[in-house]
Formats: C-alpha cells, sequence, structure tokens
C-alpha cells in the first residue's frame, strides 16, 4: 500500500487517520524519519496522526459540549445500572455484569450502525423486548446526567459539521481501515462536502504470493518460525540497526504469546533468558504490540491480592503470594523467614480463614518472627476495620493508594523502566475508577474492588522498549496498514479466517445483517476474512503463512483456504536449539560415574532426626529413606481441605489417654451406664479441645471444631464399646511413655501409645504385657507387620527393642484400627491372636510362646538389617519399573 508519499508530504492542515493506536503509532515512526531524511527539521510540528476514534472524540470535544463523554468504564456502570434496576433481568441469573457488557455492545452497534429501531420488529421475543426498552431507559439517563457515550460521539460531530461549528482540517488521509462504520462513513462525507480532501488509502495493494507451511503441531509451528528469525538477523549481529524489519502476526496475542516467546528465547536469542541488564530491561530483538493488560503485569496482580486480603475474607493462596511478594516492603530482610511461614502455613491452612485469622497464626507461629511483615498487614486490616461501610469511588480510590503505601507496595527496590511504566498506568487505572462517583455512588468495599479489578483487567498496556527490535509481534488487525520487509502470519486455520459469525443477542438478526455488521452473518465474515487476508498479503512482498494440523491434545485443525491449497504437514521438528543441540549429541550416555552414598558417620547418627520414619522409609526402598532422613528432603505442604488428619488423630489419642488415666480396667469401663459413658466422654473431649482444638479457633472456627468434637465423641464411645466387648479383663499401664532405643546403630526416641496388663484368669494371677498403638488412618494391610513384607516397623521395634527399659517383659502388640470405616484389632502375642471373642482361630496367627519367639526373631534379624543397610550407605533404588509409591513422587527428579 502507498502512504509513504502521504507522509512525506504532511502539512500543518493535514491528518492521518489509523485504524488502531498501533498503526498510529507506526505512521508517527513513518513520518519522523521521512521528515528527517527530507532535511526539515520542524518536521514535529507538521500534521496530526492519530486514531479515527481518538480523533472523532477530539474534534467534539473542542466544541466546548455540555454533555461529558464517558469512559468505557463508566459506561459499563451506567447500563449495569440500567438492566439491574429495571426488573426485565432472568431471576436465576447469577451476575449482572457480562449481561451488561453484551447489552453495552449491542447499544454500541445500534448508533454506529444506525440500526433501525421499528418496535414492531422487536417483539415476541424477551431478549429482543428487553434491550428495546433499555436502550430507551440508557437513553433517558445519558439526557438527564448530560452524559454520552462514545458510540454517539459520530452522530453529535456529523451535526456539528453540518451546522458549520467544526473546523475543517484541508486534508484526511485514512490508513489500515478495511471499512468504516456508516456513523464514520457519514461524518468523513460531510468533512468531504465542507471542503476537505478525503482520501482512504486501500489496505489491499499489490499482493505477495505467499509461502504456505503446514506444521505438524503448534511447538513445531513456533520453532519454524524462531528458526526464521534467526535466518533474518543473523547476519546483522554486529549492525542491528541495519537488519530487516519482521512482523509476526497472531491471531489471539494472549494465548501464543507464552510458547512464540519460549521458542524466540530459546533458538533466536538466548540471551534474553539472561538476567536483565542495569537498566532492568531485557533487550530482546522482539516487541509486543498488545494484547496483555494492566491487570497481568505482576505489580499489580500483587496490588490486587493485598487489597483482597480482608479482616472476614482472605483466600489462602492470595495470602501465600502475599507473604512472599516482593512487592511488599521488608522483603529483601524477611524473604528467608516468610518463606519459611508460608510453607508452615501450608501445613496448618484452615477452612473460611479471614485476614483477622491469618493474623492469628502469625502469632501462633513458631519460627522465626516477620515483625515488618505483621505489622505492615496488621495495619492494612485494622485500616478496613475502623474505616466506613459505605464510601464513594474516590474515596475508596485514597483507601487503596494509602493501605498500598502502608504495606510497603511496590516495595524498596528501584523501579526499572517497565515497572515504572506500569507504576504510572496504575496511577491513570486510580483516576479512572475516581470517575465512577456519579455512575456507582457509595458502595462497600467489596463493590469498589470488583470495579477497580474491571478497569485493570480491561485495561490494554504494554511497556516501551527503548530499544530498537527489528521484530514485531501484532495481532492480524494491528498489522494492515504498516510494511515490513517480511511478514509470518502464525495460526491460519479455516476457524479464525473466516471467524465465525457471533450476532448480537438483543438485536433481531435480519435488522444487523441490513445495517451491515459483518459479525451478524457468515457471509459477512467471509467478506472480512477475505479482505484481512487481502490487505495481510499487502503488508510485505515476503509473506509466509502456517497452521499446525494438530492442536497440543491431538485434535485435528483444517486450514484456512482463503490463502490457497496447503502442502502436507511437515515432519515434526526435534530441536532445542543449536547450543543445546550440540552438547546434547556430544553427550556419551553410556560413560558415567557411579555414585557412592557415604556410610552414616559416628557424628551424624547423633544428628539423626527421622525416627521410625527412617525403617518405614528404609522399607518402602533404601533411597527413600537416605533422601529423606539423611539429606531431608521432603514434599512442600499442600493445604488440605478440612480438617487435618493429623489433628484428628491427636484429639483421639488425648481423649482415650484422658479416659483410660481415670478409669484404668475394664471392670470400671463396663460399670458406666450408656449414659454416664457419653457424659465421661464429652467431659474428656472438652479437656482434650482445651489442649488442642480450642488454641486452632483462628484456623477452623467454632462451627467446624463443635463438629469435629460430636464425631470424636461419637468414635470414641464406639470404640470403648468395642473395648467392653474382650475377652479377658485387662488394667492399663501406661500412655505415651517415651524411651531411647537404639535399632542397630540407629538412635531412636520412640513413643507408646498405651501398655496394658491382660489377665488370663479370673483371680488375676496370670497376666501377659501388650503394647497399643492407635491408627486411626486408613484400614492398614495386615501383611504389612510380617518380617518379609514390612513395611509398618513401628510395632514391631516395640516389641523387640524396649524389654531392657520396662520392668516386665512384651508379650505381645495390638494394633488398634479406630476409624469410622474400620473399628478393630490385630493381634500377635504368646496367649492369644485375638482380644476380642468371636474370631475364628487361622494357621498363620502367632498365638503361642513358640510362635512369639520366633516373630520376634524375625523382625529383629529384619530390623537389624535395614539398620545396616542404612548406617553402611545402602540408597539402592529398584521400583521394578512401576511409578513411585503415593508421597514418594516429589523424589523423582532426583533419582533420575
Amino acid at each position: 500500500m502507498n502512504f509513504l508519499k502521504e507522509l512525506a508530504n504532511l502539512t500543518d492542515g493535514t491528518v492521518v487517520l489509523a485504524s488502531t493506536e498501533r498503526v498510529s503509532r507506526h505512521m508517527k515512526l513513518q513520518a519522523a524519519l521521512l521528515q528527517a531524511v527530507g532535511g526539515k527539521k520542524a518536521w514535529f510540528a507538521k500534521g496530526q496522526i492519530m486514531t479515527i476514534t481518538t480523533w472523532i472524540e477530539s474534534a467534539w470535544l473542542a466544541l466546548m459540549p455540555d454533555e461529558q463523554p464517558l469512559f468505557p468504564v463508566q459506561e459499563l456502570a451506567t447500563v449495569k445500572s440500567v438492566i439491574d434496576q429495571s426488573g426485565l433481568l432472568p431471576a436465576n441469573m447469577i451476575s449482572s455484569t457480562n449481561a451488561a457488557r453484551r447489552v453495552g455492545l449491542a447499544y454500541s452497534l445500534a448508533y454506529k450502525y444506525h440500526v433501525a429501531m421499528d418496535v414492531d420488529r422487536f417483539r415476541f421475543k424477551e431478549e429482543f423486548e428487553a434491550f428495546y426498552q433499555w436502550k430507551a431507559q440508557i437513553d433517558a439517563v445519558c439526557a438527564a446526567k448530560q452524559v454520552v457515550f462514545r458510540a454517539h460521539l459520530p452522530a453529535l460531530l456529523l451535526k456539528a459539521i453540518q451546522r458549520g461549528e467544526v473546523a475543517v482540517p484541508g486534508r484526511i488521509v485514512i490508513v489500515g481501515m478495511i471499512q468504516l462504520n456508516p456513523a464514520e462513513q457519514a461524518v468523513f462525507d460531510a468533512l468531504q462536502m465542507a471542503g476537505c480532501d478525503v482520501t482512504m488509502i486501500s489496505p489491499e495493494g499489490a499482493k505477495a504470493s505467499p509461502r504456505l507451511v503446514r506444521s505438524q503441531n503448534s511447538a513445531s509451528e513456533m520453532l519454524e518460525i524462531a528458526q526464521w528469525v534467526g535466518t533474518h538477523l543473523k547476519p546483522f549481529v554486529e549492525t542491528p540497526h541495519a537488519a530487516p524489519s519482521l512482523a509476526i502476526v497472531v491471531p489471539d496475542i494472549r494465548s501464543i504469546k507464552g510458547p512464540l516467546l519460549d521458542a524466540l528465547s530459546l533458538h533466536t536469542s538466548p540471551g534474553s533468558l539472561l538476567p536483565a541488564g542495569l537498566d532492568g530491561e531485557v533487550r530482546a530483538p522482539w516487541d509486543i504490540s498488545s494484547g496483555a493488560t494492566l491487570g497481568s503485569r505482576p505489580m499489580i496482580r500483587a496490588a490486587m491480592d493485598i487489597l483482597c486480603l480482608t479482616p472476614d475474607k482472605a483466600d489462602p493462596e492470595t495470602f501465600s503470594r502475599v507473604l512472599r511478594s516482593r512487592w511488599i516492603a521488608g522483603h529483601q530482610g524477611e524473604s528467608s523467614k516468610r518463606a519459611l511461614m508460608d510453607v508452615w502455613f501450608r501445613d496448618n491452612m484452615g477452612l473460611n480463614m479471614g485476614g483477622k485469622d491469618f493474623l492469628r497464626a502469625i502469632a501462633a507461629y513458631k519460627g522465626e518472627a516477620v515483625p515488618d511483615f505483621r505489622k505492615r498487614f496488621g495495619g492494612l486490616l485494622e485500616k478496613l476495620m475502623n474505616g466506613e461501610v459505605n464510601r464513594y469511588p474516590s474515596e475508596w480510590a485514597d483507601h487503596f493508594t494509602e493501605a498500598l503505601t502502608d504495606i510497603g507496595w511496590p516495595g524498596q527496590s528501584a523501579l526499572d523502566s517497565a515497572n515504572f511504566q506500569t507504576l504510572n498506568a496504575w496511577g491513570e487505572a486510580l483516576s479512572l475508577f475516581r470517575t465512577l462517583d456519579a455512575q456507582l455512588g457509595t458502595v462497600q468495599y467489596d463493590r469498589a474492588l470488583a470495579w477497580l479489578r474491571e478497569v485493570v483487567e480491561t485495561r490494554q498496556f504494554q511497556p516501551r522498549i527503548s530499544h530498537l527490535a527489528p521484530v514485531s509481534i501484532l495481532g492480524y488487525e494491528d498489522a494492515i496498514g504498516l510494511s515490513f520487509d517480511a511478514l509470518w502470519v502464525v495460526g491460519a486455520s479455516n476457524t479464525v479466517l473466516p471467524g465465525r459469525a457471533e450476532p448480537s443477542p438483543f438485536i433481531p438478526t435480519d435488522l444487523q445483517i441490513d445495517a451491515g455488521i459483518v459479525e451478524a452473518s457468515s457471509e459477512g465474515m467471509l467478506a472480512y476474512g477475505q479482505s484481512v487476508v487481502a490487505a495481510l498479503l499487502s503488508v510485505s512482498s515476503d509473506v509466509t503463512v502456517s497452521c499446525a494440523s494438530h492442536n497440543e491434545k491431538g485434535a485435528a485443525i483444517g486450514a484456512s483456504e482463503l490463502f490457497g491449497s496447503w502442502p502436507e504437514p511437515a515432519p515434526a521438528m526435534e530441536t532445542k536449539g543449536d547450543f543445546l543441540d550440540e552438547l546434547m549429541g556430544q553427550l556419551d550416555r553410556d560413560v558415567f560415574d557411579t555414585e557412592h552414598v557415604p556410610p552414616v558417620s559416628e557424628l551424624e547418627l547423633t544428628d539423626i532426626k527421622g525416627g521410625v520414619r527412617i525403617f518405614k522409609d528404609y522399607a518402602e526402598s533404601p533411597f527413600f529413606s537416605f533422601v529423606r532422613n539423611r539429606l531431608r528432603t521432603d514434599v512442600f505442604p499442600e493445604p488440605i481441605v478440612g480438617l487435618d488428619p493429623r489433628i484428628q488423630g491427636t484429639m483421639i489419642h488425648l481423649v482415650l489417654e484422658k479416659f483410660w488415666k481415670e478409669v484404668r480396667t475394664s471392670k470400671a469401663l463396663k460399670a458406666f451406664t450408656q449414659d454416664e459413658l457419653f457424659s465421661v466422654v464429652e467431659g474428656y473431649v472438652h479437656a482434650a479441645s482445651e489442649q488442642l482444638l480450642y488454641k486452632l479457633v483462628w484456623r477452623y472456627g467454632m462451627k467446624l471444631i463443635k463438629l469435629e468434637q460430636r464425631r470424636v465423641v461419637t468414635l470414641t464411645i464406639e470404640w470403648l464399646e468395642l473395648e467392653k466387648a474382650r475377652e479377658l479383663e485387662f488394667e492399663v499401664l501406661g500412655f505415651e511413655e517415651r524411651h531411647d532405643i537404639f535399632v542397630g546403630d540407629v538412635p531412636l526416641t520412640i513413643s507408646i501409645d498405651r501398655r496394658e496388663r491382660i489377665f488370663l484368669d479370673a483371680e488375676q494371677r496370670v497376666s501377659r504385657v501388650v503394647v497399643h498403638d492407635y491408627k486411626t488412618g486408613q484400614e492398614m494391610r495386615i501383611n504389612s507387620l510380617n518380617a518379609s513384607s514390612l513395611t509398618e516397623p513401628q510395632l514391631p521395634i516395640y516389641a523387640t527393642k524396649i524389654d531392657s527399659k520396662l520392668a516386665d517383659a512384651i508379650d505381645g502388640i495390638a494394633l488398634a484400627q479406630v476409624n469410622q470405616k474400620s473399628l478393630g484389632y490385630h493381634t500377635r502375642s504368646n496367649f492369644s491372636a485375638s482380644l476380642v471373642s468371636g474370631r475364628r482361630p487361622r494357621d498363620e496367627d502367632v498365638d503361642s510362646e513358640d510362635k512369639w519367639e520366633l516373630q520376634k526373631d524375625a523382625w529383629n534379624n529384619r530390623l537389624d538389617a535395614m539398620s545396616a543397610g542404612f548406617v553402611a550407605g545402602n540408597a539402592s533404588l529398584d521400583l521394578r519399573g512401576k511409578a513411585f509409591p503415593m508421597g514418594y513422587e516429589y523424589i523423582a527428579p532426583i533419582a533420575r
């Protein structure tokens, strides 16, 4: 397309109008270069270059009108207010905001395309009838408040031109527009009649014959683009200012930006993966035109996260991000402490926590304190608790600014260029938010924050780069009207060009088609798609068009036939970039050094902290025991939904401990009536709650704690009823008895849940001592206690390693399964294999002196072998082709 001549001959009376801000910016740069080459030192004072919508708005505002133009967010608020108060919305609608967006779009279309608002054409369909009334109500609101939508401006400017009130420019050049809407066309027709020379440069020029590339998948497509860029730029590494101008145009920058930049970084500019330079800018050879919003910037996401934390509501993930954020003051001095606190929070998270609960939790944390964060976070919550309930948006804007300043946002580090621009854009967004006073009135905090989010999430923002970037990444429409040395059109599928028809649901489709709205029909979208293709092929004489044959899920993608006949898909590309490919090609994977784990030294033995877990892990695999107990790696905690099973188990242990400390014997247990037993257990549950649950109100709240208390009471009574049914009388001797022992050379500190004496005769002269271990989790496999397949070594350790610590020898072990799904005992002893009557004996039972001694010998041998292997440095790993067991998956990367 030939627009350079117009740019070279700009005069004071010339106005150049572009389709988008990206085209406008490119035009300004081209004009500057052309004027400078022509020797004109005052070129910057010649002519005006802007978008069509900007010029229409500025021309109308120059008339000093009485009406105030609304910003887009003000338009949305106006429409939402009208439809919310109209009584025409469905009763089951959850949120009217999205509906307001679509109603606002239909309202704008009606003005831009002069849609005939014949009441008879809007009858007999609920959406049409509602929109007809909404349009009239919005018009009435605008007239009453003397405000106008941007869709009103062309018609208002047209009337002013016809009245002779507008200073008509001498010449207008329109660049990059495929078509004007009727309202805009009427304005320029009127200007032409008033003596203005209006020239609309067709975006369709000499069309290039495109090279069509059919990639196997999107990853291969990105690789081919990266290699194409590299081929064009490599000759100009030493002279970057002489590099050709390249453009990569995409249908949706947001969806393609990530994989495209990954490929470009790895294959074209590996230096962009390194930390930024002194000015904070990564000097990559590409420039992204748009596609991102202000809300997507890390600094702004941090600000919105901070403002989301209120005294009564605080999403755990949001709080976690705020706690670790580098955009809060004090991060440099407390970063490691805050990270450790975050790990603790993830391991101790409750339900429905608010900011006040998190503040109490910080006080309950036993690790290193974070005084700076605690003070700042407490001040943030105090402002919300002491603030007014309802405020105007402008007042909330002051509060947001003050709250962010007090908590130390945006941090204490100097801002680089991109973040400095972001901070300025945040200030502009707050200024825009302040303008909502008239539309919203006084609102509560949550609603004010929702509208602020609307502002930042819809405001397009991309920081300007300060260096020359020969590669431009932009959308299809943004490229129309520009000129490049080479162009690559990405993702040219048949669902993008032509796009699908999406008529407004609030205006009859035939009226939309008659008005010329292209989105209303497939025919309109086809014609528009053909125009877009013709315009793109005119952007450069060297055009490549690509389309993947399959998406990332393996579904087939059809290529757009508007570009011509496509070749067969090329073979999938297998490359990680020249640098890595060369390294990988030189690596001989058959040659490696065997790594040996050193034995456990005497000094290390004194610091081993794994406890019984050392042997449980070793039973799974010696490698797991080495990694978890010597390297001390562990899985990063994940928040638990509901009550933590460990707390539930501890509560059962506490209640049973308190009960048996008082009751002591089975005879005393059987003496309780049902009501007495319920009352006693309820009292012990309350006492245990004082010791544990009530201290966690900040984590769970009283409602959940009371539900858990009821569950513990019920489960404890069910368990005690089972104990009443035991065949032999017994006496509880001890609870939570701690012992320091050795298993081989490995020192352990263990705690026995319960030790009891069982009487074998009515006179209670003959007795046996049995140790219990309560299991409140899922049902355990009984063969996990067998010496040959030992994966639960706790009870075997009790049975074989603590005899010398006790006055009485241990005659047996009892695994007490205490949960709703499974109540019962598994027993191995020198006198019986069942504590509850009614169980039929089996051949494999351990129920005699001989069997018990054989069982202890087998356990002893197995435990001593585990200890010797652990101390010797055995870290073998043999999964036999299976996946890592549940709970050990996180170790997989270091086992390669």
